[in-house]
């Protein structure tokens, strides 16, 4: 018996190679992807001591938007409700896996939780500390997580409005590292108080720390 196929195969016309010529990458590295003719489908190279390939399959608009400066997210026909991250079918009961439509997302946000890194791998030692947040992208049901920059590690708070900022166009790999959150333009953070005091006294060490590394 011969198996149905579910889709055809995509015919990848649009690559890009970061890798230099001669030079193998330590550590984890996104090299290179390819993007299919009618730019639904993308596949990334990643090296981690061997080459890897992410096939992102129906998720592909999200990291194909995030090469052109947009977040991309998804909404369902029937019920309406929206994600970022996107998912492909809706998950409400009622509407039955219904097949998710793909929509833009405004780049504005709120800050639905966060900490702080005191610690990280080698590749990111230099920058601690990192204030990682899962931001609601307005219109999501979800949150999404990407560093926020821009604000001491003490003034972060719940709620608090966010911008998206994503890398120049030529820095861009179709990676989540393709952006980052700042405060929104309007915000102020609020006064010191006692938590903020303790949260200041854990992370001032770690800005000391960092200040010795070669």
């Amino acid at each position: 018996m011969v198996k149905k196929k579910f889709a055809e195969t995509p015919n990848f016309t649009i690559r890009k190679d970061f890798r230099p010529l001669d030079v193998k990458e330590k550590g984890l590295v996104f090299v290179g992807y390819e993007i299919s003719d009618d730019k639904k489908t993308m596949n990334q190279f990643l090296h981690y001591d061997q080459l890897y390939t992410i096939r992102h399959g129906w998720n592909s608009p999200f990291f194909i938007g995030l090469l052109e400066g947009k977040i991309m997210g998804t909404r369902c026909p029937k019920c309406g409700d929206t994600w970022v991250p996107p998912r492909t079918h809706c998950w409400n009961l009622d509407c039955n896996l219904q097949r998710t439509e793909w929509i833009e997302m405004p780049k504005k946000a709120k800050v639905h939780t966060w900490t702080v890194a005191g610690w990280s791998g080698r590749s990111s030692l230099k920058r601690l500390p990192i204030i990682l947040v899962y931001g609601v992208i307005e219109g999501s049901k979800t949150a999404i997580a990407n560093e926020l920059h821009g604000v001491n590690p003490w003034d972060v708070e719940f709620n608090m409005p966010l911008k998206v900022v994503f890398k120049p166009k030529e820095q861009r790999i179709g990676a989540i590292t393709d952006w980052h959150f700042e405060p929104a333009d309007e915000w102020e953070p609020s006064p010191m108080n006692k938590e903020k005091e303790r949260i200041k006294k854990l992370v001032e060490p770690v800005y000391e720390w960092v200040k010795t590394l070669k």
